[in-house]
């Protein structure tokens, strides 16, 4: 008991912080209030002079954002929406503030990756919960295990990236040997499966990337070219073959060719008979086409919060009320800033999105080059700083790398 009671003194932060993840995913209108309990135990851990600020330069890039959306509401012509904007983005102005400390007794790192491991896999234990009765009630595989079903609470897109993480998690807590192979692979075997009855397409081609590096990143240290050029190309082989031997990859695949070539056909004509209930791939081309042709018009944005106005009426223009009524995003992060706050937040966006990437290799950090890399992926096909859970994870799990980082060099130095 007193063991107990040591460890929780000594790491009590660092469990605090952790536990934002579970938080974040299963509970997330509680997260404003747990994020005031956190800001008061990094008081007390200041006033205990447990912790120094040091700012963090890169993460105010993330605060220059919020002032750009700041701004945008000067042209607002929804108040309402572009205050809920302003809310929801408070913490790109909170966090860089609250969170550039260092810990000069040492972070302990492995907390915050078995938080985020434990977190995922209980939203995927509990999602299964659910979905093993839904099946032999409806004794339908797609309908109960794949996509949104099997993540109720959050949309797949973003828990693929909260499984993403914990596949780096797990390989650095086995690469520091706090957990032997045998452990990691079974973590890795949970988490691709997982990621895959997602059916996130960012996060299929996250893992797969990923997967891909590391293969051949291991290939090339123990064989010839010949070889490694042998291996890509069977590599590639198998990857098609998996692909189209996939009923419901395959159908998703031609699902997505035939709407593309309607589309092209008569774009007007394809809003007009658009269906109640589109699919996804018909609702990114229509977003990304009416986005991009708003943007053309407005090159410095629309104003916080006026996205679905301007984005609405041109649906309307087209002939589609119903479908405009459904207020969809434009399904990509670089569109729905450059549409809403103009050239500036976009060059803001691109300088966090490819810049931290570029910052991350410039420091080695393999965690924070797949966190950055994987924010740029997936801004491709959503908005993923529009909800919660991507507008706080990016920058929270960003930040509790840079402590980690700043504490431990600290102390090296010392």
């Amino acid at each position: 008991m007193e063991n107990r009671i040591t460890y929780f003194r000594k790491n009590h932060l660092e469990l605090f912080l952790a536990g934002f993840f579970f938080v974040l995913i299963n509970a997330s209108k509680m997260a404003g209030p747990y994020i005031l309990l956190v800001a008061i135990v990094i008081l007390a851990n200041f006033l205990r002079k447990e912790i120094v600020f040091k700012w963090n330069k890169f993460s105010l890039l993330f605060a220059l954002l919020y002032v750009a959306y700041a701004v945008g509401i000067i042209w607002t012509e929804n108040m309402d929406q572009a205050s809920k904007y302003l809310e929801n983005k408070a913490v790109f102005l909170l966090f860089p503030f609250l969170f550039s400390f260092r810990k000069p007794a040492g972070f302990n790192i492995q907390i915050i990756f078995w938080g985020l491991i434990g977190t995922t896999l209980t939203a995927f234990v509990l999602s299964l919960y659910v979905a093993i009765p839904c099946y032999f009630e409806h004794f339908s595989f797609p309908y109960c295990f794949l996509k949104s079903h099997l993540s109720p609470k959050m949309h797949p897109t973003y828990m693929s990236v909260f499984a993403l993480m914990s596949m780096v998690s797990a390989f650095m807590l086995m690469k520091n040997k706090s957990i032997n192979r045998l452990v990691f692979s079974i973590l890795m075997v949970i988490l691709i499966v997982y990621t895959f009855l997602l059916l996130s397409l960012a996060g299929l081609l996250s893992i797969l990337l990923l997967g891909a590096i590391v293969f051949f990143s291991y290939l090339k240290k123990r064989f010839s070219w010949k070889i490694l050029l042998g291996c890509i190309t069977i590599g590639i082989s198998l990857l098609v073959v998996l692909v189209f031997s996939t009923p419901f990859i395959r159908e998703d695949i031609r699902e997505t060719a035939r709407t593309t070539e309607r589309y092209f056909q008569s774009p007007e004509k394809f809003i007009q008979n658009l269906s109640e209930s589109p699919s996804s791939s018909e609702t990114r081309l229509v977003m990304w086409s009416i986005a991009c042709e708003e943007i053309a018009k407005h090159p410095f944005g629309v104003g916080t919060g006026n996205v679905d106005i301007y984005l609405g009426k041109n649906i309307r223009e087209k002939g589609n009320p119903t479908f405009a009524e459904k207020q969809y995003n434009p399904h990509n992060q670089f569109l729905q800033t450059q549409l809403e706050i103009g050239i500036f937040g976009l060059l803001i966006l691109m300088s966090i999105t490819i810049g931290g990437v570029v910052y991350s290799f410039r420091k080695r950090n393999t965690v924070l080059i797949i966190l950055f890399s994987s924010l740029f992926l997936n801004s491709l096909f959503e908005s993923m700083l529009q909800l919660q859970a991507g507008i706080i994870f990016y920058l929270f799990f960003f930040l509790l790398m840079e402590i980690n980082e700043q504490s431990n060099l600290k102390n090296s130095n010392s």
